[in-house]
């Protein structure tokens, strides 16, 4: 996934297919609430479906893809 395609995703329900080694792998779906471009990379803000009312973020190399949910 590029960053671009990320971004393009802020807003929209979806489901992350998720490195093994980020947490609530390997898939989650909500939403992606917002992305901030770091020095590392880009962090992804993500309101997941299964915890209402609660957002985890992620750092883009953990998204492998992104499908709409």
């Amino acid at each position: 996934m590029t960053n671009q395609e990320i971004k393009q995703a802020v807003g929209k329900r979806v489901k992350l297919d998720l490195a093994p080694q980020a947490p609530g792998g390997p898939t989650r779906t909500g939403r992606i609430v917002g992305t901030l471009d770091a020095a590392d990379g880009l962090v992804v803000t993500f309101a997941p479906d299964d915890a209402p009312g609660s957002q985890v973020t992620y750092h883009a190399h953990y998204i492998r893809a992104i499908h709409p949910a």
